[in-house]
């Protein structure tokens, strides 16, 4: 059986966005389930949010100006 996941949660994939204020790197700050609640990472994935619509939303800084954003990630079948 065949399973989807997600690049970046699963190590992947890196990320590759370049801030749009400064043109630093961005960094991965995990997926955004991982800031709903201690138990989200563990709940089944229709009850996050775009997962069961094929994306993880991530959220996305820069370390140089501190500027961050969420980001959908489309989810990969392994």
């Amino acid at each position: 059986m065949q399973e989807k996941v997600c690049p970046l949660c699963n190590a992947l994939q890196a990320v590759t966005e370049i801030c749009p204020n400064c043109g630093e790197n961005m960094v991965d700050g995990g997926g955004i389930n991982d800031y709903v609640g201690p138990y989200s990472p563990y709940m089944d994935s229709l009850h996050m949010p775009l997962q069961n619509e094929g994306y993880c939303l991530h959220l996305l800084f820069c370390p140089a100006c501190k500027y961050d954003t969420l980001m959908a990630f489309a989810l990969i079948t392994v």
